[in-house]
């Protein structure tokens, strides 16, 4: 049988562990906005260079003013793919995180069932309300816990389907 010092240490190590896969995932997220941040930006001075060259090579009011109004228009297309692609980022680091969240709580909720149980065994009589009460509240903390997660899944499948029935959605699907 482990001795409450170890017990400890184990949580410590294990809390550091969550912490360490966290702050990895974290940054992992950073590094793929960083990346598309500079493929964007890079793709952007590609389209201006595009677009003064063919300004310049307008030989005529008409064309001149054809070109102007055509490049006056917002790329929508452009900046949905955009939308998207940080959309994406977001749900896959979010998913990692609620991951290691999911572990962790299970874990720490082990612990405390496995210390409500020793407590359960060593409390002196007639202290078995108290430690009823005990368990009824963690299972009803529990019970937020899991209503709270479902609902965060269920927003978060009415924003995917509500991304995918917009028309760059459905074009990046499609």
């Amino acid at each position: 049988m482990t001795t409450q010092p170890e017990k400890l240490m184990q949580m410590q190590a294990e809390a550091l562990e969550a912490s360490r896969q966290a702050a990895a995932k974290t940054l992992e997220g950073w590094q793929k906005l960083a990346q598309l941040n500079l493929q964007t930006a890079r793709a952007s001075l590609e389209q201006s260079s595009e677009q003064i060259n063919a300004l310049l090579a307008a030989r005529d009011t008409k064309a001149l003013a054809d070109l102007v109004t055509t490049l006056a228009r917002p790329p929508q297309d452009q900046f949905s793919a955009y939308a998207n692609a940080v959309y994406s980022i977001y749900r896959d680091a979010n998913q990692d995180f609620t991951s290691v969240l999911d572990k962790q709580v299970a874990a720490s909720n082990r612990q405390l069932a496995e210390s409500v149980e020793t407590l359960a065994r060593n409390a002196p009589a007639g202290t078995e309300g108290v430690v009823t009460l005990i368990r009824q509240s963690m299972a009803a903390a529990q019970n937020a816990y899991d209503q709270v997660n479902q609902a965060g899944r269920k927003l978060t499948e009415m924003a995917e389907a509500n991304l995918a029935q917009s028309p760059a959605g459905s074009k990046k699907r499609g």
